[in-house]
C-alpha cells in the first residue's frame, strides 16, 4: 500500500479477537480486522483511518475497483461495525497482565477504568510505570523513595485517611464499571425479551387473518366449483376446434416442406453456376455478371483483402449479405502480409505490408471490381502499422520499418497527387508502437497497446488530436495487450482477441469507455 499502517491508528489485530473472524471483516490496506469501517460506493470495506490516509497521499481512487473516491463519498459499512461490536476483544493492556475479554463496542470503557492501566508513582524521585491496582501498595509499602513513617499522630492519621480514599476510590470505580456492565447485560436480555413479545403479538395477529382468510377462501372454493363446470364444457369445445386446426395445420407444413426443398434446389443450382463462372475465368480480374448484379447492394458486406500468410497475401473475398455467401474477387498485384487498410471515398486502400512498398486502391462502388495499383509508392516498407481517416487527413501510425525498426512516427499519407511527396511526418508517439489497434473518435485518435521498446507488450491508451499534434494519456487497459480486433459501438470501444505479454492467445472482449476510461469485461468468444 502507499502508506504504512504504522504512522495512524489501524485495525484491530487479529490475535486479540477471541474467535475466528469472516474474512470479509479485513481491512485490505492494514490486513487487520476493520476498526470504524467506511466502503466505496461498490461496496469495498476498508478502516476509516486506513482509507482517509490512502486518500491523502495516493490519487482519490478505490485502492480495489479503480473508481474515483474521496473521503467525502465514503459511506458507513454500519453492518460490518455491527458484527464486528460483538465480537470479544482482550484488553488493550492484556501484556500488562489484563485477562478479560470484552464486546468491541465497550473496549474503550473499559480501557479507561482497567485495574491495569499503566500509571506513575507519585513519590518523589521515583516515577516507577506500575499497574494501577499496584499503585498504593507500591508507594506506601514497595518504593525505596517512600515517606519514612513519622510518629506524629496526625500525620500517620492523614496519610492512612489518604490511603483508605484511594482504595475506596478505587473500589468505587471497579464497582461502578462491573454494575454499568451488569446493566448493558441486563439491557440486552431486556431488548430480546421485547423482540420476542412483538414477534409472538404478530404471530397471533397473522393466525387471526389466515383463520379470516380462510373463511372466505372456502366461500369463494364453492362458488368457484360451478364456474369450474362450465368451463369444462367450453374446454370440451375448444378441444375438437383445435384438433380440426391441427390437422390443417399438418396439411400446411407438408406443403410448405414441399416448397422449401424446392427452393434449396433452385439456390443450389444458382450457386453452382456462379462457382462455375468463376473457375472458368481465373484470370479475369472482375466479377462475373450474376455477382455484379447484387453489388448494387455493396454497402455494409465485408472485403478482406491479404493475409498473414505469404501463400495468401495477394488474395481478396467479399462476403454478401444477401446470399450470405462468400466469393473470391479480383486478387491484388503484390503481395500484402500484416497490411494496414482504409476507406476513402468510396475507394479501398490496402498500404504497405511485409517488405512492401505500394499502395492499392478498389473502388468499390464501381463494377466490374477491379484492383488499380497507386501511381507512387511509401518511401519504405512497413508492417504492423495502422491506418485511419481522420476529418480528410489519413494518418499512418507507427508500425515495423524495415532497415530501421519499430516505429514512433505518426505520418500523413497523401493522395491526392498534387504534392511528390506521399509520405509527410507529422510527430513522434512517446514511443514505438507495432501490433496496436487504432480508432477515430469524435475527432482524435485513440491508440491501443501494442508491442513497445524491446517487443514489450503494452497496456497503455494515448488520445493523439490531429490539429495540435499533441498526445493524452488515457486510463490504461486492464493488462498488456497486442494484435487485437478494435471496432467502436456508440461510446464504447470493443477490443476482441489479440494476444498477452506472455505471447498467449486470447479469446478475451473487453469494452473501453471513450469518455471515462471505464473497463467492462464482457463474456469470451468461443
Amino acid at each position: 500500500m502507499a502508506c504504512s499502517p504504522n504512522v495512524y491508528e489501524s485495525g484491530y489485530e487479529e490475535s486479540r479477537i477471541k474467535t475466528a473472524v469472516d474474512e470479509n471483516f479485513y481491512c485490505s490496506i492494514c490486513l487487520n480486522v476493520m476498526k470504524d469501517a467506511r466502503m466505496c460506493h461498490n461496496q469495498h470495506n476498508f478502516c476509516r483511518k486506513c482509507i482517509e490516509e490512502h486518500l491523502r497521499v495516493n490519487p482519490q481512487r478505490c485502492p480495489q475497483c479503480q473508481d474515483d473516491l474521496t473521503v467525502a463519498t465514503l459511506h458507513p459499512a454500519r453492518f460490518i461495525n455491527n458484527v464486528i461490536s460483538k465480537l470479544k476483544i482482550n484488553c488493550d493492556y492484556a501484556s500488562r497482565g489484563c485477562p478479560e475479554f470484552i464486546n468491541v463496542e465497550y473496549l474503550e470503557r473499559h480501557v479507561q477504568n482497567c485495574d491495569f492501566a499503566p500509571v506513575l508513582c507519585s513519590n518523589e524521585r521515583c516515577g516507577l510505570e506500575i499497574n494501577k491496582r499496584d499503585k498504593i501498595k507500591h508507594e506506601t509499602e514497595l518504593c525505596e523513595y517512600r515517606k519514612i513513617a513519622s510518629h506524629d499522630f496526625r500525620e500517620i492519621s492523614e496519610m492512612f485517611q489518604r490511603s483508605f480514599e484511594n482504595k475506596m476510590e478505587m473500589q468505587m470505580s471497579n464497582l461502578s464499571r462491573k454494575i454499568d456492565e451488569k446493566f448493558i447485560e441486563v439491557k440486552e436480555s431486556v431488548k430480546t425479551l421485547t423482540s420476542q413479545y412483538k414477534k409472538m403479538m404478530k404471530s397471533r395477529r397473522e393466525v387471526e387473518n389466515v383463520q379470516q382468510n380462510l373463511a372466505i377462501v372456502t366461500k369463494e372454493k364453492m362458488e368457484s366449483r360451478k364456474e369450474i363446470k362450465d368451463v369444462q364444457q367450453n374446454l370440451s369445445a375448444v378441444i375438437k376446434e383445435m384438433m380440426e386446426l391441427k390437422k390443417e395445420m399438418k396439411d400446411n407444413q407438408q406443403n410448405l416442406a414441399t416448397l422449401t426443398n424446392e427452393m434449396k434446389e433452385i439456390k443450389t443450382v444458382i450457386f453452382q453456376m456462379l462457382e462455375k463462372m468463376n473457375i472458368n475465368e481465373p484470370h479475369v480480374q472482375t466479377l462475373t455478371s450474376p455477382v455484379e448484379m447484387v453489388m448494387n447492394s455493396v454497402k455494409g458486406d465485408i472485403f478482406i483483402a491479404g493475409s498473414y500468410s505469404r501463400d495468401s497475401s495477394k488474395s481478396v473475398e467479399i462476403f454478401l449479405w444477401m446470399e450470405e455467401k462468400w466469393f473470391e474477387i479480383a486478387s491484388m498485384e503484390n503481395e500484402h502480409c500484416a497490411a494496414s487498410s482504409f476507406v476513402y471515398n468510396d475507394n479501398l486502400f490496402v498500404v504497405g505490408g511485409f517488405r512492401c512498398k505500394s499502395m492499392e486502391t478498389l473502388n468499390i462502388k464501381q463494377s466490374p471490381l477491379t484492383w488499380r495499383k497507386f501511381s507512387t509508392e511509401l518511401p519504405y516498407g512497413c508492417c504492423g502499422h495502422q491506418t485511419v481517416v481522420c476529418k480528410q487527413q489519413i494518418l499512418l501510425i507507427g508500425g515495423y520499418i524495415f532497415g530501421k525498426g519499430q516505429s514512433d512516427l505518426i505520418t500523413e499519407i497523401n493522395i491526392t497527387g498534387k504534392t511528390s511527396h506521399v509520405v509527410k511526418e507529422l510527430c513522434h508517439m512517446p514511443e514505438p508502437r507495432r501490433g496496436h489497434g487504432a480508432l477515430v473518435v469524435d475527432d482524435k485518435v485513440l491508440i491501443f497497446g501494442g508491442y513497445g521498446k524491446h517487443t514489450k507488450v503494452l497496456s497503455s491508451v494515448l488520445e493523439f488530436d490531429p490539429r495540435t499534434l499533441t498526445f493524452k494519456k488515457m486510463p490504461p487497459l486492464p493488462h498488456p495487450l497486442t494484435e487485437m480486433a478494435t471496432v467502436q459501438w456508440r461510446d464504447q470501444v470493443v477490443l476482441l482477441g489479440g494476444c498477452d505479454d506472455e505471447r498467449e492467445k486470447l479469446n478475451s472482449v473487453i469494452m473501453y469507455d471513450i469518455k471515462t476510461g471505464k473497463i467492462t469485461v464482457l463474456p469470451s468468444m468461443l
